[in-house]
């Protein structure tokens, strides 16, 4: 099966990501978490970036985020979340928020406006995509699974190609579940 990814090999991942790394995705901005609540409703009629965060955070962790969480909600929780200070402490299941160099405002000072349950124009948001780290490593780089506008679908991108388009090229925040939301005993996410 075809696999979108970045030029190489797909390294051993966890399972739940290589469930989520599948053609079959089609990116729909309008498929919020609220629209896409299983993968079964994400493979029918597709999913946006924060809906794959949702998917990809109860199937690793066993938790449901609400379903009205969408970006700005997301990744300004800190209480099912910690904030993760760099890159180099990034872990699997971790989501790397990003956005243009210089957003209109920052995360703290923006205010969305929502056309009903539509998320808000990404011009305006200061964290534009969401990204999901797998744990794994292409070289130096992180690979993150994201949906995908480019592709089309989920896909396994290096951090660094994000900086190639340029409402990506800036990390925002990194937020970690917090340990007492995951399953019991869950310390950390293991590949393979």
């Amino acid at each position: 099966m075809p696999i979108a990814t970045w030029e190489g090999e797909v390294p051993a991942l966890n399972e739940v990501f290589l469930r989520y790394l599948d053609p079959a995705f089609r990116y729909v901005r309008s498929q919020i978490p609220a629209r896409a609540r299983s993968r079964e409703d994400a493979l029918r009629e597709g999913l946006n970036c924060v809906a794959l965060a949702h998917l990809v955070t109860r199937d690793l962790f066993g938790y449901t985020l609400p379903a009205w969480y969408q970006s700005l909600e997301l990744v300004r929780d800190l209480a099912h979340f910690e904030a993760v200070p760099d890159q180099e402490g990034m872990q699997a299941g971790d989501l790397v928020w990003l956005g243009a160099d210089r957003p209109l405002a920052s995360l703290e000072e923006f205010v969305p406006r929502y056309r009903g349950h539509e998320p808000p124009d990404a011009p305006d948001l200061p964290a534009t995509h969401v990204a999901i780290c797998t744990g794994a490593r292409a070289g130096a780089d992180h690979l993150l699974l994201h949906a995908s506008t480019v592709d089309g679908t989920s896909a396994l991108w290096p951090l660094g190609k994000f900086g190639d388009y340029a409402g990506c090229r800036r990390i925002h925040a990194i937020r970690r579940l917090r340990q007492e939301f995951r399953y019991p005993g869950d310390v950390s996410v293991r590949t393979g």
